[in-house]
């Protein structure tokens, strides 16, 4: 199984080599980027990818936090990662973490953004019942992640291999194991989705983030 993205108004890829200091990257997403995915491509990092999303913090300054994707941690205030600086429509700052730069290291960074009708990068607090994200599409594909608590996978959902009314085909980002198949997360509407009192997407209070494409 494997999905893939190209470059177009919901997402863009950036090389770039990394530098003592902070340092100020430009992009071509022409949008302000809404999550960013960044890898070392030099250091054999066991910290892995260092995440960045607008739903970090409940959405207030999520430039101050990260987290990671290989991680079972939540976010953590860390102003060495983006120098708790937000993004724009035309760059993005960093700190001094070496997942994200440092001198004679080469990195790539993955940046998405909501389009209407095509992807959803949005966050929510769970409710320990049931309720309903509208993401404006019936999404195919999601990833759901708790930013404040112990439910610790980056969950994976697609309608390919399983998302509907129970027995839920659930993979992990930071995990290698296969695939669950006897949870109900909840399933797609014509407008976005539904989740169930599962805590894994819906634990009371939790503040979750995700990002969702049609």
């Amino acid at each position: 199984q494997s999905w893939m993205w190209k470059r177009h108004a919901g997402f863009d890829v950036v090389n770039y080599s990394g530098q003592s200091g902070s340092k100020t990257v430009p992009h071509s997403l022409n949008a302000v980027p809404e999550m960013m995915w960044v890898k070392n491509r030099t250091y054999d990092d066991a910290n892995g990818w260092t995440v960045y999303h607008k739903g970090l913090n409940g959405g207030t300054n999520p430039e101050q936090y990260r987290m990671r994707l290989q991680s079972t941690t939540g976010e953590d205030d860390n102003n060495l990662a983006w120098n708790d600086t937000a993004p724009t429509s035309t760059h993005f700052t960093l700190g001094t973490d070496r997942m994200v730069n440092q001198g004679s290291y080469n990195y790539i960074a993955m940046l998405f953004a909501s389009v209407d009708g095509i992807s959803k990068v949005g966050y929510y607090t769970g409710n320990g019942s049931t309720q309903t994200i509208t993401t404006g599409f019936s999404p195919r594909f999601a990833i759901i992640r708790r930013t404040d608590g112990s439910e610790d996978h980056w969950l994976v959902l697609d309608t390919t291999r399983g998302w509907v009314s129970g027995n839920d085909k659930g993979l992990k980002l930071n995990s290698n194991s296969a695939q669950g198949t006897s949870e109900d997360y909840g399933v797609p509407t014509s407008t976005g989705f539904t989740l169930t009192s599962n805590g894994w997407v819906n634990y009371n209070t939790g503040k979750f983030i995700y990002y969702a494409h049609a």
